[in-house]
């Protein structure tokens, strides 16, 4: 009986000890990500914004992604955004990624960020979507709100 206690007991600081050692790695990891994905998201906002160039979006895109958005909407979108003058300041990402892993379909990689710059002519923030496949991060998901300038003497 006394044996049998002890191999529980070894076999439970095993399990605790491959557990904890789990957790260790899965934190490691998760923080490259958020580092790497962050690092992506200021790359791409900046690039994008910076020229208001639907090329500097389909170049990090994914083939779904690009698929999906109509070319005639992508036009009307950065025309819109092309209204809002030079980027003036690029405030950051804020947001994390995601491991996940499903029985059947495996595991994936994903981010997600909400962005903020001010313009000559208003504000906008920058909500995406990343996926990382191959190594690579691309943009999933890439939607704009509009922030109206703040106009002088008027707080709220």
């Amino acid at each position: 009986m006394r044996r049998l206690f002890y191999v529980i007991g070894i076999v439970a600081v095993v399990v605790v000890a491959v557990i904890a050692v789990g957790i260790g790695v899965v934190a490691y990891k998760g923080n490259a990500l958020d580092t790497e994905s962050r690092a992506f998201v200021d790359n791409a906002v900046s690039a994008i914004a910076g020229t208001w160039t639907k090329q500097q979006l389909l170049e990090r895109a994914t083939p779904e992604l690009r698929e999906k958005t109509k070319p005639q909407e992508l036009t009307a979108l950065f025309d819109t955004l092309s209204r809002l003058g030079p980027l003036v300041e690029y405030e950051g990402a804020t947001g994390q990624a995601t491991m996940s892993y499903m029985t059947g379909s495996g595991g994936g990689i994903s981010a997600s960020y909400v962005a903020k710059a001010r313009f000559r002519n208003g504000g906008a923030s920058f909500r995406i979507g990343l996926v990382k496949r191959d190594d690579q991060w691309m943009i999933n998901s890439f939607y704009v709100d509009l922030v109206p300038p703040e106009q002088p003497g008027r707080r709220i």
